[in-house]
């Protein structure tokens, strides 16, 4: 329970301006401490320059540090904020939890190790620290700004830790502690902790959207208008499958553009930009979906769906309807199933994404991906029996 209240203070200290642009939301923690709001600017402007703002350390390795150091720490609260924002860059919630655990089983490079020994080594025995630990993180290259920068997120993540645990702020989103979410596997219905699942392999060395992502970078704004071009569609119709209302897509998929073109400086290229921009939509349509009372969540499936109307379609549907008929009677029973398997199948089916690209997308695995597929088609096909059924006079009206 937090020790203090939470209180909103003046609505127009720049503060609020930036969190809301680089987290989506101003946490917890520094709303408790609004009845000085002189103390949150200071900390806002601090965390800017020394985070936020472009570096010597790319923007993701000192996420990975401010990660690092809270796990350190035993904090949970800011690692559950900015596995959040990490999402935006482009990595894996199962990622950033691994970072905050162990480092060393994460997948990271031989660089991005060295970088968070030395971060957890200063902030857990800043006693025994000693040049030897400097000297280490200079023979992977890293340059005396760099080290500098890195020192000086450490002593950023310990103050905010500090000031957490001394606030008692709960956390803005559930914290990942241990990460558990049940695998989609139709046959055994198994749990297995996240990060035990084989991620998905996507190779990005041909990604066509590369030379735009980069022009964008180099500050070509005109640009990102080729991206939306591109990708606008797909964008808007993951949406759709998401939020079921063309309304609140529309909405949604300005959002999550705005979203990718700020986001777009710190984008690395880890994954595909399109399935990049696929994660920041879904995750910008789960957030107006949690704000509904009737929100349903996409982490777990239906264990007890089993197709009931086991019947065999004529050969050829079109007979009875035609083509466009046809198209606008699957995308009404589409609508109808569960988001998780809408999404699903909209995403593999409709876009017709690789089963790696989609699977990332939603972050599931493989086989988990290829099990909700199959359900959603079983359930897609079982709510259109009654349309194409063979009974003994023909088409079942």
């Amino acid at each position: 329970m937090s020790f203090l209240p939470e209180e909103d203070g003046p609505a127009d200290i720049s503060a609020l301006a930036i969190f809301k642009q680089n987290l989506g939301l101003v946490p917890r923690v520094f709303r408790a401490q609004m009845s000085r709001p002189d103390l949150v600017d200071s900390q806002a402007k601090l965390i800017e320059t020394l985070l936020f703002a472009k570096g010597s350390l790319t923007r993701i390795q000192k996420e990975f540090i401010l990660l690092a150091v809270s796990g350190a720490n035993q904090n949970i609260y800011f690692p559950a904020v900015h596995s959040k924002t990490l999402q935006f860059l482009g990595v894996k919630p199962e990622v950033s939890h691994q970072i905050t655990v162990d480092h060393h089983q994460a997948n990271l490079s031989n660089q991005d190790i060295a970088l968070l020994d030395f971060a957890r080594q200063l902030a857990q025995q800043a006693h025994a620290f000693s040049a030897d630990d400097v000297e280490r993180l200079r023979t992977h290259g890293f340059s005396d700004e760099q080290m500098l920068e890195a020192v000086l997120m450490v002593g950023l993540t310990n103050l905010l830790n500090v000031v957490q645990a001394g606030l008692g702020s709960e956390p803005d989103f559930k914290a990942r502690a241990i990460v558990q979410q049940k695998e989609v596997n139709p046959a055994t219905g198994s749990e297995r902790p996240m990060l035990e699942r084989p991620l998905a392999d996507e190779s990005v060395s041909a990604d066509p959207d590369a030379e735009f992502v980069a022009r964008v970078k180099a500050g070509e704004t005109d640009a990102f208008e080729e991206l939306v071009r591109r990708h606008g569609r797909k964008v808007y119709r993951s949406l759709l499958g998401l939020l079921g209302s063309a309304e609140e897509a529309e909405d949604a998929l300005q959002d999550a553009f705005l979203k990718a073109f700020q986001h777009l400086p710190a984008f690395e290229g880890r994954s595909r930009f399109s399935t990049w921009l696929v994660r920041i939509a879904l995750n910008t349509g789960l957030q107006r979906l949690r704000g509904r009372k009737d929100f349903e969540t996409l982490d777990e499936d239906r264990e007890d769906f089993r197709p009931r109307l086991i019947q065999a379609w004529q050969e050829n549907p079109e007979d009875s309807y035609s083509r466009e008929e046809l198209r606008r009677l699957v995308e009404t029973e589409v609508m109808k199933l569960p988001a998780k398997y809408r999404v699903a199948l909209m995403l593999r089916d409709l876009e017709e994404l690789s089963t790696e690209e989609a699977a990332n997308a939603l972050g599931l695995t493989i086989p988990g991906l290829k099990a909700r597929v199959l359900r959603g088609r079983l359930m897609l096909r079982e709510s259109m029996v009654s349309y194409f059924a063979k009974t003994g006079t023909g088409v079942t009206p």
